[in-house]
């Protein structure tokens, strides 16, 4: 597995390194979405450990950075990034000694451990996903642990846009199963006033849960009122 990767065209960030804080095979995750990339396999647990070691994520990063030209360095895992515990010490490394803008793409579902809540000052940038908006919709696109429950994952999301003093996002994820709840999943995502929120819908995704172009026109034209990136501007 890559620890480090890129520059990658990432939707609304312009070309990023992106940092796997996890890096196993098979992935480690607290959900298993019926649309991610890695299958739907994996390692589900809820505890957060040190996956590798800091000094050889950071000897990695600052090789990428010198070779090339970037707007910022995301933390996304092969998995949930929260999970690993050194994160955040590596984030604020980052922070002081690249100069660059430090982002972390986040599934939500960690946001509201006060561990976590304390320590997201280390970011410049937090995407927290949401593709559902009930209990119901949660457990048929994010297949959870069984320990999660959707109303804490949206308390989480809530508590950490409180706490943050850097650009809070959000991401949503379309594909069939959600189509239907996406007018709650619109109408959360103005309650929560982000910055910015990214629309989009996974490429090479399983044509039983893809959503044609319309349905993505569709979709979008919900979000109103919202500065809204979609992955169509880039088609």
């Amino acid at each position: 597995m890559r620890i480090v990767y890129g520059p990658i065209k990432s939707l609304g960030l312009g070309r990023v390194v992106a940092v796997d804080p996890i890096s196993r095979s098979p992935k480690v995750c607290n959900l298993n979405c019926v649309y991610c990339p890695l299958g739907c396999g994996g390692i589900v647990l809820l505890e957060r450990s040190d996956f590798i070691d800091d000094a050889s994520i950071l000897e990695h990063i600052g090789d990428c950075l010198r070779r090339e030209e970037c707007e910022a360095v995301m933390f996304k895992g092969t998995g949930e990034a929260l999970l690993a515990k050194n994160i955040f010490h590596m984030a604020r490394v980052l922070r002081e000694g690249s100069g660059k803008k430090v982002v972390l793409f986040t599934n939500s579902t960690l946001l509201g451990d006060p561990e976590v809540l304390e320590q997201l000052d280390a970011f410049d940038i937090i995407i927290a996903k949401l593709d559902a908006a009930s209990e119901e919709t949660f457990r048929t696109v994010n297949r959870p642990h069984p320990s999660i429950r959707f109303h804490d994952v949206l308390e989480g999301i809530r508590k950490a846009k409180e706490v943050f003093g850097g650009s809070f996002r959000m991401h949503v994820t379309l594909v069939r199963e959600n189509l239907s709840d996406i007018d709650n999943i619109s109408q959360i995502c103005r309650e929560m006033c982000p910055d910015y929120v990214y629309l989009e819908s996974p490429e090479g995704c399983d044509p039983f849960h893809a959503v044609c172009k319309k349905d993505k026109q569709t979709a979008m034209d919900r979000f109103f009122g919202i500065k809204c990136v979609s992955s169509q501007d880039k088609e």
